[in-house]
């Protein structure tokens, strides 16, 4: 008896600690990582606005975590605002945010970008160009199930971010070229995920892969914490009323 009740506590505090990444913890987002962002028009569902990626901090997430961080918009129906502090916010994986085709095209989409380094052969003057371009790539991926914002029901209403120029890799050829078949998958991919109501918008952040993916619990975490600590209770009060 006293084994299983040892048992059953050390499983009940192995549960606590993995949980803590999924609380709400703080996220502050300053600005543009580049430039002052861009304008874009998009469809289904319809926006009308600056796109791009943003920079900031966040704490409270773990180690592996906390610090600068880099993110680009999930959503749009939802809001927040630069330099304010926010609480509402917890971490999940990508894989429990969306469905496994979508996080295999962001995962491609990311690692093509970043794994050649686009935005270090992209010149200063172009650098937001281009980040406005990747948002409306992954946009289109959450939204939609082709490969193009000129077609299919998510769409830009320009060709001014949607299609490449001599400076820039527009949208359209950052989702063509790295939606192939054998392009590798070289980062981990993470939803901040606002837990108010209204809340506030999604943010997709990522971490070369091999690095702390296993150490981000899903939002039932809490729950089998809460499930684990009442069963050990339980098997305690047993105990005591049998001695």
């Amino acid at each position: 008896m006293i084994r299983t009740i040892a048992l059953r506590t050390a499983a009940a505090a192995a549960l606590a600690c993995a949980a803590v990444g999924a609380q709400a913890a703080t996220v502050k987002l300053n600005n543009y990582t580049y430039g002052n962002g861009n304008t874009v028009n998009v469809t289904a569902p319809t926006y009308s606005g600056g796109a791009g990626g943003f920079s900031g901090t966040i704490s409270g997430f773990g180690a592996a975590f906390d610090g600068a961080v880099q993110t680009y918009c999930v959503d749009l129906g939802e809001f927040f605002s630069f330099g304010t502090t926010y609480t509402s916010y917890s971490l999940v994986s990508a894989a429990s945010h969306f469905t496994a085709a979508k996080v295999t095209a962001l995962g491609k989409l990311m690692t093509y970008v970043f794994d050649t380094n686009l935005f270090g052969t992209t010149a200063a003057g172009s650098k937001d160009d281009l980040s406005t371009a990747l948002q409306l790539a992954i946009w289109n991926i959450v939204y939609d199930t082709d490969t193009t914002l000129s077609g299919g029901t998510f769409k830009e209403g320009s060709t001014a971010y949607r299609n490449s120029t001599a400076s820039f890799m527009g949208a359209n050829a950052l989702l063509a070229n790295s939606q192939v078949a054998g392009q590798a998958i070289g980062y981990d991919l993470y939803v901040l995920k606002s837990v108010g109501s209204p809340g506030q918008q999604d943010q997709l952040i990522w971490k070369s892969a091999g690095g702390p993916s296993t150490s981000v619990p899903e939002p039932t975490g809490l729950a089998l914490v809460a499930l684990a600590l009442g069963a050990a209770g339980l098997a305690a009060r047993r105990r005591k009323s049998t001695v």
